[in-house]
């Protein structure tokens, strides 16, 4: 049965709003704004003339600054407007979005034809040409100094709208009722009982009457088939959803912190979706047949909401919780405390559902201003019930407990939490029994609201870090191959893509508990609109669609170039004649270069191309005049040694007291490796400016080279072919060239022999030399010829008898 809304229950259900504000009423403003700005999206093809959108939207803001300036305006009204400004902000950008390309093409067609000359002086199909030009800058000029103007004025009466609403929550916050104490408040529900049956009777009858006709003959099978297709989602589909969830994350899933969030997340999902969607298809199935009345049908919509809004309260408990599976629970509870609690889910759920199922109740069956500020009472005094049960659950000892027992020292801010929920219950039971409804419902609802909030927001986080960590984890060996990271840049990713997410998370967390106190979704939605519209910082603007194109060229130009890279170092250089260290230069060149090249690309799609960045080069100019000269002289060094090749990569050299094989030349720094592995960072000026002995660099050969003294008496033959039969034996000398063996000298009665052998490494000739040498000295000894002892003089005193001592010498 329709029934009509008469004037009188309209102005009630005005006034019933200040005590009504369910999350469902939110929500549905930020799907109503969300539709707002994507609507000019969605028709923009379909928009009509600009001046008849800009003139629209003008009397829009001047019909909503005259309700404003007219007195006092109740929420929904407020909300109507916000909605109203929001669509003409999203309108205005898009249109100015869509005019200045027009106008910039414009202006430079108008720049192409030059300056006017004198009159008379210019062809006239240019001159009309030009006059057609200067004619629609104009008109597009002044439809975008009015779009700019509407954007301002919109944001204003979206300011004027939004203090508004915090005078209208401060006014019914301090407004009181009669005591529900009191025969008063009781009288008062009493004058108008009969109304209020009456309206509950009329929807009640219709949505038993729309019942019973689905039950009807004609309409029986499809209602019985969809209340047990919804019955069996509801019960069967979520416990085998909820036990097929659990057995492939623990078969599935590798071991770690993600199952656990990731099954938690799955079952709020879950529990929400086919809760929601079971009693959808109960509602479908009976009014399959359109047998129920606009309100009963409102009103079966309504029941809908509240059952989705419980099951995620329910199923965000029960989650978190985990009373059945304490190895996978999240947060830090003991399993005594969450045994205790595992009732509470259900109950706040259904509590939460109660809410909103009473507060649609009272809209749609025009009850009376008594009647809902009764329906405001009772929530209130459940929720605080609720909170107070909990909090007592939560705090009570076990019976098997002993006082020395040990327990885990609680945060403080727990402790500052309990005691907070603890007096806004106690303030929310007096404010109740005071007289103070409102604001007795207001504290426990965002008691109940904050809670959920920070329950959602603990999930959400620690299922994005989760994933964030085990994705880089298990991709890890990918993105080192592609990108060139190591473990710990990945681990430093994926904490500050955590991060930046727990950033934006804790925003959104903020803007719904803050969303109570005078502010909606819609005004969010809105902002992220303007913010799509883009940002501009100075002359340059920046979007998130150009930063997300810039971070895309970024990661594929760099991913890009590594592959590049790795082919070259794998597959084509080992087909040319360059020498492993050449390659190993060409390839870290041509890095340095492509990097170079994919940031100049990310900064041309960003917006910012070299012409708007000449600020920032006479920035860099003056830093490298002061003090980064040696950075980039370093860097040019670097670039001259990859290019130049007069040191490489595997080149012995000795460069001061350093002296060892170069393991690596960075555009910076050149790393030594030194004789006893330790390694020497030298900046490239240094290998440019200074002398440097490159013992590799014409020739990878070696040289042993060292003197053999022997007495006088020896015979020079014979020792030459000692010692070249020694060099003949060792494999680390080469044949060719051989070696040399030269009598040098005759020095203090000793014949000096320079022997010269080469090697095919210079770095053992050290070893070498050792080896020959011991060769040689056992040859020699064999041979029965000694080396020559060092010359002696010994001096001595006059004796008595006149006689000198011995003053001789001795080899």
């Amino acid at each position: 049965m329709k029934r009509s809304r008469t004037g009188v229950a309209h102005a009630l259900t005005r006034r019933r709003a200040r005590f009504d504000h369910a999350p469902m009423h939110g929500l549905s403003r930020f799907l109503l704004a969300l539709a707002f700005v994507l609507a000019p999206l969605v028709g923009a093809a379909q928009a009509p003339e600009t001046g008849k959108l800009l003139d629209e939207s003008r009397q829009r803001i001047a019909d909503a600054r005259k309700q404003l300036d007219g007195g006092d305006v109740d929420d929904a009204t407020l909300s109507q407007l916000r909605d109203q400004m929001g669509a003409v902000d999203t309108h205005a950008n898009t249109l100015l979005g869509e005019l200045a390309p027009k106008f910039d093409a414009i202006a430079a067609r108008v720049d192409q034809l030059g300056p006017a000359p004198a009159k008379g002086g210019e062809a006239r199909d240019i001159a009309a040409q030009r006059a057609d030009l200067e004619k629609e800058r104009g008109a597009l000029d002044a439809d975008i100094k009015r779009a700019k103007l509407l954007i301002v004025d919109s944001g204003q009466v979206v300011a004027q709208i939004a203090e508004a609403r915090r005078a209208n929550f401060q006014a019914r916050l301090s407004q009181r009722t009669p005591s529900p104490l009191t025969p008063t408040f009781w009288r008062g529900l009493t004058a108008n009982i009969d109304r209020d049956l009456a309206g509950a009777r009329a929807l009640l009858g219709g949505m038993f009457a729309g019942t019973a006709a689905a039950f009807a003959p004609a309409n029986r099978v499809p209602t019985l088939f969809g209340i047990a297709a919804g019955v069996l989602l509801i019960l069967l589909g979520r416990w085998w959803v909820e036990r097929a969830l659990m057995r492939w994350t623990a078969d599935r899933m590798p071991h770690g912190r993600l199952r656990r969030s990731a099954l938690a997340f799955a079952m709020v999902v879950a529990t929400t979706v086919l809760t929601g969607l079971g009693a959808q298809v109960i509602v479908i199935a009976i009014d399959w047949h359109s047998v129920l009345g606009d309100d009963a049908r409102a009103f079966a919509r309504s029941i809908v909401s509240a059952v989705v809004f419980g099951s995620y309260v329910t199923g965000l408990g029960r989650a978190l919780l985990a009373a059945a599976r304490p190895s996978w629970r999240l947060p830090p509870i003991s399993d005594d405390v969450a045994a205790r609690l595992r009732h509470w889910p259900l109950l706040l759920g259904g509590a939460v559902a109660l809410s909103v199922l009473l507060k649609h109740f009272n809209e749609i069956a025009g009850t009376s201003l008594s009647a809902t500020i009764a329906g405001s009472l009772v929530v209130a005094l459940v929720y605080a019930a609720l909170l107070a049960w909990g909090l007592l659950r939560a705090a009570r000892t076990p019976a098997d407990a002993t006082e020395h027992d040990e327990r885990a020292p609680r945060p403080a801010w727990v402790g500052v939490a309990i005691a907070l929920l603890w007096l806004g219950v106690v303030l929310a039971f007096v404010a109740a029994l005071s007289g103070y409804v409102a604001l007795a419902h207001q504290v426990a609802r965002q008691m109940i609201g904050l809670g959920i909030v920070a329950a959602t927001f603990y999930l959400v986080v620690h299922v994005v870090e989760d994933l964030f960590a085990a994705g880089l984890s298990s991709q890890a060996n990918w993105v080192r191959r592609t990108l060139g990271l190591d473990q710990r840049v990945l681990d430093q990713v994926a904490v500050l893509s955590s991060g930046l997410f727990r950033v934006f998370a804790l925003a959104i967390a903020l803007f719904a508990a803050l969303a109570p106190f005078g502010t909606e979704p819609g005004d969010l939605v809105s902002q992220l609109g303007r913010t799509a519209a883009g940002l501009k910082i100075g002359q340059i603007e920046v979007t998130p669609v150009a930063v997300f194109g810039a971070l895309l060229v970024l990661v594929l130009g760099i991913a890009a170039i590594r592959a590049l890279q790795r082919w070259l170092l794998d597959s084509y250089l080992p087909t040319t004649r360059l020498d492993p260290g050449m390659r190993t230069s060409v390839t870290t060149l041509l890095g340095t270069a492509g990097v170079v090249v994919v940031v100049a690309f990310a900064l041309s799609a960003l917006g910012l191309g070299l012409d708007r960045i000449a600020w920032v080069a006479s920035a860099l100019s003056v830093g490298i005049g002061f003090g980064l000269q040696a950075i980039v002289q370093n860097f040019v060094s670097g670039l001259i040694l990859l290019v130049e090749r007069p040191v490489k990569v595997g080149d012995w050299v000795v460069l001061g007291d350093a002296e060892g094989d170069i393991r690596r030349i960075n555009v910076r720094a050149t790393e030594i490796q030194m004789g006893d592995r330790s390694t020497v960072i030298v900046p490239n000026s240094e290998l440019i400016t200074k002398s440097v002995r490159n013992v590799t660099l014409a020739n990878a050969e070696g040289r042993v080279r060292f003197r053999v003294p022997l007495p006088l008496d020896s015979d020079p033959a014979r020792v030459v072919e000692i010692i070249k039969a020694a060099f003949a034996a060792h494999p680390g000398v080469l044949r060719q060239p051989p070696p040399n063996v030269l009598l040098d000298s005759i020095e203090n009665g000793n014949l000096m022999f320079i022997v010269v052998g080469f090697i095919a490494n210079p770095r053992q000739s050290g070893q070498v030399r050792s080896d020959l040498l011991l060769d040689i000295l056992a040859r020699l000894r064999a041979e029965d010829i000694a080396l020559s002892t060092p010359y002696q003089v010994n001096l001595g005193r006059v004796g008595e008898a006149g006689a000198q001592g011995p003053l001789s010498g001795a080899e």
